[in-house]
């Protein structure tokens, strides 16, 4: 009984006093064949053997000093001691026995090798038994000698194949002689794992390898983000044992920050364990993905957590089939757990994750703010959420830095303004297109542009349309009707200078949202498929943030299809089309630009949702623009003449606020107030740029004027 009660709290210890048995033994052997090393030329790097006297008679080695009678019998029982071990392990070494299925013999070779890793003396006295003198890690040769029986050493040798479990796990690892370019197996030395050294020893921090790339998860914070069906989906099968599960593997897909992580906790947690998250496609570039997915499933087996391995789809297409056919082989996790965005196919279990609603992403900002959302109006709060289509990360992260900006305006008692949200979310949004795009701020209002009612009111209902689109698409059920198109489309069509892109500025500053002018000369490339990338990219960036993109003249890139006849037509005909998919796919608002509106391909026509007309201004549109354009300071003479000046002068609003900028530069010059000379010098100067010819009539009725004065 009191044997057994022994081998029952045996652990790493106990083994580590059988090894230094089987060592003991295995020196006196050697030593009693006449195996002396006192006299040897390399004494230096050697222990001698009054050394090794020394370490047999440590008091904590007394029970081991006896020279034994019958060293076969003693061998025997020491091997059968660890036999008995690897049945009855408690603590690590029993996790590890049972997490690889490791035999006996696999057992003693990790405990061998823990021995010479982790106690200086105990790695004197092993090194001695080698045949041919010390060596700082032991030899197959020694492995087998002390712990295999006999007869078995050809078996024994099988252990460290690449597909036993000490390799395949990379439990520990084989070296070859130095300066030998082949080593057979019985002089290859054995190296344990660091991590697997650590973890013997009781250490429970993550494995030095995987630091960088890994975290422990918590249990999930707050509600899942999702509709109640799928949260009581997501419940039930995280209930379930994780050996019910198929092949205990369960795909996560959605869009990145959408509550792919908050998922995997809930799983993990409702199996009863914690989670590893694993940022695998950097951990693959960093170590290549078989190391790299052995280490990631060994440390959450080490740590009891389910394995969450992330971004799947930025994996390139070879290492995702790797992966896959590396997860239909033995796995060490209880519980592994696959997110992507959907690039990454699994054909087993998969959840696909949706974006969050408006009704989701108001519960998000409500619950995010707590105290504070009683300081802050409901509408327009409303609002935030209506036109921030953010993942509940990014409304997380946006709130913190609201909650940053406040804290800095006043530190004692930071109040988040509706203002410190706006722009929280902006930045948690905007899209990275600065190679692609460039960002417009908005600065313009609804009382800086000159347009007739008819198209003002079509802009009006453009942005109406973007307020409210979450009540009909969402509340009153138009979402299950339309499979795309749930953004706006809109034509902009009008001659250069009448306000399209100050139209678009305004929009963008009335909804607050980001303005992004797209490069074409950046998108439109000659060679076949990188067009296509490129607007893939501007449109997945651009995704989150609902930014609106403005495509100026975009009969450039909209144009009409052509008849296909050769490979260029062919190509140009596919990129249409493919921008045609796009559009419909994005969710926020797209406005295509044009001096040419005939010029657009009917295709596109008939996918807008607005075609708003910008005419050239009539007279009387043409004084209210000179009168908005001037500023207020600007010192004005009593000549000029701002009546004249829309009657004579047929041009658009972009014309007439470039002329009004070039005279006040002129007048800045000669030191005086504008004159309508400055003014009429500018426009001569205006027309010359935008090549319209110059003629004496244009200027007669001011001529007349001033030579009559």
């Amino acid at each position: 009984m009191a044997e057994v009660a022994r081998l029952q709290a045996s652990g790493v210890q106990y083994g580590l006093q059988i090894v230094e048995r089987l060592v003991r033994l295995e020196v006196s052997r050697l030593r009693a064949a006449g195996a002396s090393v006192e006299q040897d030329e390399y004494r230096g790097l050697y222990l001698s053997d009054a050394q090794i006297d020394g370490l047999l008679a440590h008091p904590a080695r007394a029970d081991l000093t006896t020279v034994a009678s019958d060293p076969d019998r003693e061998f025997n029982r020491a091997r059968q001691d660890l036999s008995a071990l690897a049945t009855n392990a408690v603590g690590p070494l029993a996790t590890l026995i049972q997490l690889a299925h490791l035999n006996p013999f696999e057992v003693g070779c990790l405990l061998l090798c823990l021995a010479f890793a982790a106690h200086l003396a105990c790695a004197h006295l092993l090194a001695s038994g080698h045949y041919d003198g010390p060596k700082r890690r032991p030899r197959v040769d020694l492995a087998i000698r002390l712990l295999a029986q006999p007869p078995a050493g050809a078996e024994a040798r099988s252990a460290f194949s690449i597909d036993a479990p000490l390799r395949r796990f990379q439990l520990l690892s084989l070296h070859d002689e130095m300066s030998q370019s082949h080593t057979p197996l019985l002089a290859q030395t054995l190296a344990l794992d660091a991590r697997i050294a650590g973890f013997l020893l009781g250490q429970t921090t993550i494995d030095e390898s995987l630091r960088p790339y890994a975290e422990l998860e918590s249990a999930p914070d707050g509600h899942l983000p999702f509709p109640d069906e799928l949260i009581d989906q997501i419940n039930a099968l995280s209930v379930l044992p994780a050996t019910d599960l198929s092949d205990s593997i369960i795909h996560l897909t959605g869009r990145t920050g959408v509550g792919l992580q908050q998922v995997a906790q809930a799983l993990a947690q409702g199996a009863g364990l914690g989670l590893l998250a694993v940022h695998f496609p950097a951990l693959v570039n960093a170590l290549g993905l078989d190391r790299a997915y052995v280490l990631a499933q060994r440390e959450a087996a080490l740590q009891q957590a389910a394995l969450f391995l992330i971004d799947l789809h930025l994996l390139k297409p070879e290492q995702a089939e790797q992966l896959r056919v590396r997860l239909n082989e033995s796995r060490l996790a209880p519980l592994t757990l696959l997110g992507s965005d959907g690039a990454f196919s699994w054909p087993g279990l998969t959840i696909q994750l949706p974006e969050p609603d408006f009704a989701a992403r108001l519960e998000l900002w409500k619950n995010g703010l707590g105290a504070f959302v009683t300081s802050i109006d409901a509408l327009p709060l409303e609002k935030l959420a209506r036109q921030f289509r953010l993942h509940p990360h990014h409304i997380g992260a946006a709130i913190r830095a609201a909650h940053g900006s406040a804290q800095w305006r006043n530190p004692g008692r930071p109040a988040i303004s509706l203002d410190d949200l706006y722009a929280a979310a902006r930045s948690q949004s905007t899209p990275i297109l600065n190679s692609l795009a460039r960002k417009i701020a908005p600065h313009y209002t609804w009382d800086d542009i000159v347009l007739p009612a008819d198209t003002l009111q079509h802009l009006h209902e453009m942005r109406a349309y973007v307020e409210h689109r979450h009540v009909v698409y969402e509340r009153w059920g138009f979402e299950r009707k339309l499979a795309l198109g749930k953004g706006l489309m809109a034509l902009f069509a009008g001659e250069s200078g009448t306000g399209k892109t100050m139209a678009a500025d305004i929009l963008a500053g009335a909804l607050g949202l980001d303005l992004y002018k797209i490069d074409l000369s950046g998108v439109v490339s000659k060679y076949i498929g990188e067009t296509e990338k490129n607007l893939s990219s501007i449109f997945q960036e651009a995704q989150s943030s609902n930014a609106i993109l403005f495509f100026d003249e975009a009969d450039a890139l909209f144009g009409k299809r052509s008849e296909v006849k050769d490979a260029h037509d062919r190509y140009a005909n596919i990129e249409t089309a493919y921008l045609l998919q796009k559009m419909e796919e994005y969710e926020g608002v797209v406005i295509l630009a044009t001096n040419l509106k005939m010029n657009l391909d009917e295709a596109f026509m008939r996918r807008m949702h607005f075609v708003v007309d910008f005419p050239m201004p009539e007279e009387e549109d043409r004084r209210r623009i000179w009168a908005t354009t001037i500023p207020p300071e600007l010192p004005l003479a009593a000549d000029v003449d701002l009546d004249f000046m829309a009657h004579q002068f047929k041009i658009a609003g972009a014309n007439i606020r470039n002329i009004v900028l070039s005279a006040a530069f002129l007048a800045a010059a000669d030191g005086q107030m504008v004159t309508m000379t400055h003014l009429i010098q500018a426009t001569r100067r205006e027309f010359q740029k935008i090549g319209r010819l110059v003629t004496p009539a244009d200027f007669e009725r001011y001529y007349a004027l001033t030579k009559s004065a």
